[in-house]
């Protein structure tokens, strides 16, 4: 990286900063620094890495061409690529707009004292037509009369010294409805559509938030103090769709957010430090933050807390601890600390004693709210018999509920019991369906099945070769028993050459 007049020979990204709240670009060459261009395998670009911008410019936001913000490379899944970089354009000065603290905040004292002086300006020239008209009537039909001779006094309005808040949000509290259920099941889980109803929620008191994907205009919300532009911020980001991703400026956002009590910001100050986003992982710090959100009544912190005692990180491992936040929060309508509860039921963790009963009712209340998981697990009841008659057409349609959203286990049991014809006709063409679809998402021994039927030819052609990728496939996914199937199929293979 160099600055001003000292430019390498090598291809090179010229960058200048750009205050976001003043867009001014600098008059001097000396304020232009050069990055190294890298060329990119994946894209066979000449790119700029995003950790040299950062390096270059700690208070990056983003990098703008002209009016256009440049976006990070995506591969062919349309995810972006790491690490992070942009295209570079050689030959072009790129803005790259950084926050500057002391500036915003010197604009913004400034908007505040225009303001204020206005208002008082508005206030007494009112004050004086006010006062001028009063003067002048004479009252009409016998009416009060003033005496001009009198001195007239006006009093000016004096303005508190507060800050200017432009916001696109509704601040008024919001009425809950009479027929809502508080205990109604919907609260959100990684498969829970419906999370805004939850007056645990704070997006349920926030009103429309028009700035959604609008990063200008978040940041100005946010840095006026609106509490939901600054979690909205910090989510930008921390996903790195809107804004390029940065865990440091997502950490900074929640932590305002947090300081004035969300509870949202709060649990994601958490997340950060448990997962060590940017910074040192520190699952006791995070439980720190769990808590000061579940004393609130976040019930997705509840369930963090509990499921940081059932794995000891950050605090010694507590099964009796864990049941309790579980049921903490699976009581006040969380998917996912349903399911987990239901868990404990099924397997006798945290001091309970099995109750296959008490874990199906769980099960079907985090079910009701579409929990993947928990249509799994029904299926694996009812195939079994576990709590329940044991019935292969119940545990199927709630495999197929499960295996529609993705689940991988669901997956590969419905596989199976249409090999095996458990529940249904036997299958092997739907057996290869559903065990190719639970193989792609890493499923060992789903992969060694799909072997199996190409060595067979059951479902499919008879095809030695792809039934031994599969077997490989299936040893990369740690499955052991499709070493067995390798020598097999190798033995095979040499008999049809001979």
């Amino acid at each position: 990286m160099t600055q001003g007049d000292d430019i390498p020979e090598d291809k090179v990204q010229a960058l200048r900063a750009i205050v976001k709240s003043t867009m001014a670009p600098p008059t001097a060459e000396e304020d232009i620094v050069y990055v190294d261009c890298q060329h990119d395998p994946a894209t066979e670009k000449e790119v700029v890495l995003w950790d040299d911008v950062i390096l270059a410019f700690s208070d990056a936001l983003h990098v703008r061409h002209k009016a256009r913000i440049i976006p990070f490379l995506k591969g062919s899944d349309f995810r972006v690529l790491e690490p992070r970089r942009i295209a570079a354009i050689p030959d072009t000065v790129l803005d790259v707009i950084i926050e500057c603290k002391e500036q915003e905040a010197n604009n913004r004292q400034q908007q505040q004292q225009q303001q204020q002086q206005q208002e008082i300006l508005e206030h007494e020239a009112a004050s004086k037509e006010i006062s001028t008209s009063a003067i002048t009537r004479h009252g009409g039909d016998g009416g009060p009369q003033i005496d001009v001779s009198q001195e007239v006094t006006i009093t000016k309005l004096t303005i508190p010294e507060s800050p200017i808040v432009i916001s696109t949000t509704s601040r008024a509290p919001q009425t809950i409805p009479e027929d809502y259920d508080i205990n109604k099941d919907n609260n959100n889980s990684s498969t829970c559509k419906n999370v805004t109803n939850h007056p645990d929620n704070k997006d349920f008191h926030r009103g429309p938030q028009l700035y959604v994907d609008n990063l200008d205009q978040t940041h100005t919300n946010a840095d006026l103090g609106d509490v939901a532009a600054q979690v909205k911020l910090g989510d930008m980001y921390l996903e790195g769709k809107v804004a390029p991703q940065n865990y440091q400026s997502a950490l900074k956002w929640y932590l305002k957010a947090a300081e004035q009590g969300d509870t949202d910001a709060q649990r994601k100050v958490g997340n950060i430090y448990c997962r060590g986003l940017g910074v040192p992982q520190d699952q006791a710090k995070g439980m720190e933050w769990y808590l000061k959100a579940a004393k609130h009544g976040n019930t997705p912190a509840q369930c963090d807390i509990a499921v940081l005692y059932s794995t000891g990180d950050g605090v010694a491992k507590d099964y009796k601890h864990a049941a309790k936040w579980y049921r903490k929060s699976a009581e006040q309508g969380y998917a996912l600390a349903q399911w987990s509860l239901g868990n404990l039921y099924r397997m006798g963790d945290g001091g309970m004693s099995v109750d296959y009963t008490k874990a199906m009712q769980w099960y079907l209340k985090a079910s009701g709210q579409g929990n993947a998981e928990a249509q799994a697990d029904i299926g694996t009841l009812y195939y079994s018999g576990l709590g329940v008659p044991q019935d292969y057409s119940a545990a199927m349609d709630w495999y197929l509920r499960a295996a529609e959203q993705g689940n991988t286990t669901a997956q590969f049991k419905l596989g199976y019991m249409h090999e095996r014809g458990e529940g249904t006709s036997q299958d092997y063409s739907q057996a290869y369906r559903w065990y190719c679809k639970s193989a792609e998402q890493g499923d060992g021994t789903a992969s060694n099945n799909v072997g199996l039927l190409y060595h067979k030819g059951l479902g499919v052609l008879k095809d030695l070769m792809k039934a031994m990728n599969w077997y490989k496939k299936a040893v990369e996914q740690g499955n052991q028993a499709a070493r067995t199937n390798i020598d097999t199929a190798l033995k095979d293979i040499r008999a049809l050459k001979k």
